[in-house]
């Protein structure tokens, strides 16, 4: 939720812009607002045509009678009915008010909702994410409202509502996430109206542009939000680099959105801090200065991330707050995950944490599930903002298909598999370049030496380029250029927790060919957003490694299919309201 201030309507109330009905923006723009539903409204299936919208709606927006101005019965006005279950856009007109794009989901927080329509046909977009789109109108023109709160006798909104705003273009998910929790001046570029409903008081809400379109406010009551305190959260690595370190910019940047001040303590300096972050970040193992650190914070919670022993120091140092070991991934194979937890784990998760918090891992689902049924557990997806890190069309000349990889020379990374499957690509296309992107701090030398040896028996040095070091925010661009290549990354990794790398590439329509990890089948569905290989199976992997690159239907399809689903899965809200929760459960019942 933007402001403090908002509506609250009771379900018999309404407001009345001077202006009921845009009729100056026609078939393509964006209505966008934020709710807090209390009741359900009644769902309907999607059609183009028949009268559905007449009876148990909540309209928040409420469809205007499209012919009451011109008389012209082919125009329909724009309404959305919410719900505790779910989203419904409705047209209305003369013999005419059919459900066009019906959502049905779990709506119980403050939640901004966004339907952009583009030439008839509307689309979703909730907290910023793609949702689905609906069917195209059959009218042959869709305006927007100007009535908030509903219309006698078709239905009544009952919850908050807050900040709507209506733009005369079809905004995309990054600029609807751009602008969400950020106040605008009124004078943005193609804001048609914007009512902030955060007067507090009185029987008018000010529109904010310069076409001073306000509003009436009929019996609508005012509220004040209350916010939740702040909370302070501290999060442990040993070393700021690889996955966990993008982790943490991500949830950084989720959290913060949502008052939760982080800090970061790493007991090793890494290549990572190349990677700016505006908050505290700490780089020690000594005990007494995390001891200090740990007084002065005065933290909620601290997740500890995978340091098994500093779980007892904590609560040796006087710790008593609430404690959450997070394992984002668990050694080279499910086996050693396993071992791990009967063996190592027990004495120190028992004691000295009060819950678990992994992603939505199958392996590690299954394996913290077996070994500590009577533990607090949490399992949700990390997340990732799309807004600071996409795809960049950089017209790339260079038609040369390039072939990528992403990670650290050691066993679970599996660079050599990398190497043959590249190898085998090249015999048949001498112009396929390999790029590398690791981190050449934390190989050990004899891994090195085996790389170096492995480039000159398979005669590739002079197809193979190393990009190391590479700061995040210049990933996109290599991982763009990737994908309008025309090649791919390949991921042959034996076990991934999660796989960053994998996700980051999807966002920036750069395929992934995968071994099955584990950890990236939150992302990747067989040829819909990726592709995958059995892992050793190195002439699968050519063969689809070769139709990736040869079959451009299939391969544009998962270019976009892999955007919509990273933004749809993975957003920073969701994560920012599975972890409160987490923390507020924990605090309550500890």
């Amino acid at each position: 939720m933007l402001r403090d201030v908002f509506l609250e309507f009771n379900g018999k109330d309404y407001i009345v812009a001077q202006k009921q009905l845009f009729t100056n923006i026609k078939n393509t723009f964006t209505v966008e607002f934020w709710v807090k539903p209390e009741k359900t409204h009644e769902v309907d299936k999607e059609s183009r045509r028949g009268i559905k919208g007449i009876t148990g709606k909540r309209y928040a927006i409420a469809p205007v009678y499209g012919a009451y101005l011109n008389g012209d019965i082919f125009q329909a006005g724009v309404g959305v009915s919410v719900g505790t279950n779910g989203i419904s856009v409705y047209e209305h007109t003369k013999n005419y008010f059919p459900a066009t794009l019906v959502y049905e989901t779990k709506l119980e927080t403050w939640t901004h909702i966004a339907i952009v329509y583009k030439d008839k046909t509307p689309t979703l977009y909730v907290n910023g994410n793609f949702v689905k789109s609906g069917v195209c109108s059959s009218m042959k023109t869709v305006v927007p409202s100007g009535v908030f709160g509903g219309v006698d006798p078709y239905g009544f909104y009952v919850g908050g509502l807050g900040e709507v705003r209506i733009w005369n273009t079809a905004r995309t998910s990054s600029e609807i996430q751009q602008h969400m929790n950020h106040e605008l001046t009124g004078n943005e570029l193609n804001l048609s109206a914007n009512w902030r409903f955060d007067e507090g008081n009185g029987l008018i809400s000010k529109d904010i542009t310069s076409n001073g379109n306000n509003c009436s406010i009929n019996g609508v009551r005012w509220k004040e939000a209350k916010r939740p305190e702040n909370k302070n959260v501290l999060f442990t690595f040993f070393v700021p680099s690889g996955g966990v370190e993008t982790l943490n910019r991500q949830r950084h940047y989720a959290l913060n959105n949502v008052g939760v001040n982080c800090e970061f303590l790493y007991s090793q300096e890494g290549t990572g801090l190349q990677n700016k972050m505006d908050a505290p970040i700490y780089i020690t193992n000594k005990d007494h200065e995390i001891k200090e650190i740990i007084n002065k914070g005065n933290y909620d919670a601290i997740v500890v991330g995978s340091d098994l022993l500093l779980l007892k120091k904590l609560r040796d140092f006087g710790y008593k707050g609430i404690v959450i070991y997070e394992i984002q991934g668990l050694g080279f194979n499910k086996e050693y995950a396993e071992q791990f937890l009967i063996e190592h784990a027990p004495p120190y998760l028992n004691e000295y944490c009060d819950a678990l918090l992994y992603p939505k891992t199958p392996h590690l689902i299954e394996a913290f599930e077996r070994n500590y049924p009577h533990k607090e557990k949490f399992s949700f997806h990390n997340c990732f903002n799309t807004t600071d890190f996409n795809y960049k069309d950089l017209q790339m000349n260079n038609q040369n298909p390039i072939i990528g990889w992403v990670g650290r020379l050691e066993e679970n990374k599996n660079w050599q598999d990398f190497l043959v499957i590249g190898s085998e690509l090249i015999k048949k296309n001498h112009s396929i370049i390999l790029w590398m992107f690791e981190d050449n701090t934390l190989a050990a030398e004899s891994e090195r030496i085996k790389f170096e040896k492995m480039i000159d028996k398979l005669n590739i040095r002079n197809n193979l380029i190393i990009h190391a070091n590479q700061p995040h925010k210049k990933m996109e661009e290599f991982f763009s250029k990737i994908g309008d290549s025309g090649g791919f990354l390949c991921s042959t990794s034996k076990v991934e927790g999660f796989g960053y790398a994998v996700l980051e590439a999807m966002i920036c329509r750069c395929p992934v060919l995968s071994t099955h990890s584990d950890g990236v089948s939150s992302f990747i569905i067989h040829n819909k957003t990726g592709k995958f290989f059995e892992l050793g199976n190195i002439q699968q992997a050519v063969e689809e490694g070769n139709e990736l690159m040869a079959d451009i239907p299939l391969r544009e399809s998962i270019r976009q299919n892999g955007v919509d689903h990273i933004k749809q899965y993975f957003s920073p809200a969701t994560y920012a309201k599975n972890f409160l929760e987490m923390v507020n459960y924990l605090s309550n019942h500890s």
